[in-house]
């Protein structure tokens, strides 16, 4: 069962502007240190993660690791940014459960990023326990 509302999940770019906007100078400046600027990270995909780093502040994913990121991820502390890709079609049959990511206690920023051709709606329809913990954001960036 999903209980989540649309509207709740943001463009990355849009939410940024909208920072900017709002004079909102410390978030704005932390969030695209998060995006833009090269970090210690962790890599997790099928069933394994390979941390770079010594205090890594992003963990990057995909739509199928995300329910064994408490078990295959043990540098979670630090964590203040997860960014989920989605490959393909059956990614977008997977649901993304917030639940997962309940012992990364520094994190913030949870941006799901789409590669193939999709809408707004249906990556929000995606998320599952949603406890507007986390600032939800997605981009869809065909061939980029």
């Amino acid at each position: 069962m999903t209980n989540f509302s649309f509207g709740q999940i943001e463009n990355v770019d849009s939410y940024l502007t909208n920072l900017e906007n709002s004079g909102q100078n410390s978030k704005l400046s932390n969030l695209k240190h998060l995006l833009f600027d090269l970090q210690s990270a962790v890599y997790a995909s099928s069933g394994e993660a390979k941390t770079y780093g010594d205090v890594p502040t992003a963990l990057f994913t995909d739509s199928n690791s995300i329910n064994s990121l408490n078990t295959s991820v043990s540098s979670k502390s630090d964590i203040q940014i997860v960014t989920i890709k989605i490959e393909k079609a059956a990614d977008l049959n997977k649901s993304i459960d917030l639940n997962s990511f309940s012992d990364f206690e520094k994190l913030q920023y949870i941006i799901i990023i789409s590669k193939i051709d999709t809408t707004p709606a249906t990556i929000s329809n995606l998320i599952q326990n949603d406890t507007s913990k986390y600032v939800l954001l997605y981009k869809i960036s065909i061939g980029g």
